[in-house]
């Protein structure tokens, strides 16, 4: 069995029958707690934000729980990803958790739409969202498409373009962090897409992810969810 051992760089030629690389334990295994961990963390802060959310309202504690459901369901896609070595099960798996991406992009828009957005963009602009995001998960799980340059554009484009109906809209804090969280995501992407060039790269893309997600959450939390925002 491949080992983690020599020279960073993974030789890209080697592949299996699957079309993967060799399994390697060391970076699957940090791959696999990285978003274990914050699948479990995932669960435990959105108890206590949809708990939040209920006290602005029922949609809006619905609209939470949708967020949190769909980062759930995306850090716990990758976490069973990274646990099964090449196989037709990995292969359902990746496409699961690939597909995740867009449910998680448009789950955190949901709140924020939900609470800042116009009468006029509210109800056009969630449904564009959750409509796109379809898309892309039958694409990625019922078309087999795995991930490529158009499919980090797909993701690139779900995540910043519903932004700019929303400009005047939303509160200044919330867009700051949004934007900050925005960036880690962005900068993550550059460390996926190279993440068979390098060992461990791939673990640095969760790392990117998570903090991202906590960025967003951080702000749904204090500044989205609550009745009456929080200076």
């Amino acid at each position: 069995m491949p080992t983690d051992q020599a020279s960073p760089l993974i030789e890209l030629e080697r592949v299996d029958e699957f079309g993967e690389p060799p399994w390697q334990a060391g970076q699957e295994w940090a791959n696999a707690i990285t978003h274990g961990i914050a699948a479990i963390a995932t669960l435990v802060l959105g108890y206590f934000l949809v708990l939040r959310a209920q006290q602005e309202s029922t949609g809006m504690a619905i609209a939470c729980a949708a967020y949190i459901a769909s980062v759930f369901g995306t850090f716990f896609f990758s976490t069973l990803s990274h646990l099964v070595k090449p196989s037709p099960l990995l292969n359902v798996l990746r496409s699961w958790d690939q597909a995740m991406i867009y449910a998680m992009i448009s789950g955190t828009y949901t709140p924020i739409v939900y609470r800042f957005a116009t009468d006029g963009t509210r109800t056009w602009l969630l449904w564009a969202i959750w409509i796109a995001a379809g898309a892309g998960f039958f694409h990625k799980v019922a078309m087999k498409h795995r991930v490529n340059s158009s499919g980090t554009i797909s993701y690139l484009l779900l995540g910043w373009l519903p932004a700019i109906p929303l400009f005047g809209q939303v509160p200044s804090v919330v867009v700051t962090w949004m934007f900050i969280g925005g960036i880690f995501y962005t900068l993550g992407v550059v460390l996926l897409v190279n993440d068979r060039k390098v060992r461990y790269l791939h673990a640095g893309w969760h790392l990117m992810v998570m903090t991202a997600a906590f960025s967003h959450y951080w702000t749904i939390f204090n500044h989205v969810a609550p009745a009456t925002l929080t200076p």
